[in-house]
């Protein structure tokens, strides 16, 4: 079992400081039994709790809160930022649904923020979801940690970098729909950089990308529970993809591995 107290240390080692700014994916769960974690609530308080002390007052904590509202897959494509959820992400629906963090309206890729930089990082992003000035160029400019609970090297970050120097795989699509906000409905034009659905060689994978980036030490692997954070400085990480990219053309998708 482990205590908030080893879930801050393990934070420090992986690069987690007061003040700095911090996007994470997390799959708490597979950490195993935390200590005063009898409900997944309980879970996500403590470890909301464990980032904020290990933050501190000036630090920054975003979480994904996706739910690609605008996608050919959604009927009624109606985006609402207090109350859409997503189907991933425990942590950032808790800050959504407790009204504690600070939302981007994204449609496709919302983040919720909590601390220093909140709004700043969220409020009015980039309708072009990979954009200049998306959330993912923020995190870019803050040179963000980028923080994996018990997940690889990957991020949607990385997607932000593909972008940037236009891979092949993945194009800009354009979607509409509405964003409700504090029960305002407004209608809307973003544009989404996406793979082709239909092509099986094109699904992102980051085992390869993970195990340079190690080897490299771009990112930091630390142990905790039966699991492990993985972190990564933003900049240093685009740097490397890019120059992975350069090598290794599809190095993040299932064709690399064919």
């Amino acid at each position: 079992m482990i205590s908030q107290g080893d879930i801050i240390a393990a934070l420090a080692t992986a690069g987690v400081q007061p003040g700095r700014t911090v996007f994470c994916h997390a799959n708490i769960a597979f950490f195993g039994r935390v200590e005063g974690a009898a409900t997944m609530d309980d879970l996500i308080g403590i470890m909301l709790d464990a980032f904020a002390e290990a933050l501190g007052p000036d630090g920054t904590l975003l979480l994904p809160v996706f739910t690609y509202s605008f996608g050919s897959d959604k009927a009624e494509k109606v985006f609402d930022v207090q109350r859409s959820l997503s189907t991933t992400s425990g942590m950032g629906n808790w800050l959504v649904t407790s009204d504690t963090g600070v939302r981007s309206a994204d449609p496709m890729l919302s983040v919720v923020a909590t601390g220093g930089k909140a709004e700043a990082l969220t409020d009015a992003v980039d309708t072009v979801c990979f954009g200049p000035d998306s959330i993912w160029a923020r995190l870019h400019e803050e040179d963000a940690l980028i923080c994996n609970l018990n997940l690889d090297s990957g991020s949607t970050y990385l997607h932000w970098v593909e972008r940037e120097i236009g891979v092949p795989y993945r194009s800009d699509i354009p979607m509409s729909g509405t964003i409700v906000d504090q029960g305002i409905s407004r209608q809307a034009d973003i544009v989404y950089s996406g793979r082709a659905l239909d092509d099986p060689q094109a699904v992102p994978r980051f085992e390869d990308y993970h195990a340079a980036c190690l080897a490299h030490g771009i990112s930091t692997s630390v142990p905790l529970g039966r699991g492990q954070i993985v972190a990564q400085p933003a900049r240093a990480a685009k740097e490397f993809l890019i120059e992975q990219l350069s090598q290794t053309p599809y190095l993040l998708t299932a064709r690399n591995a064919t």
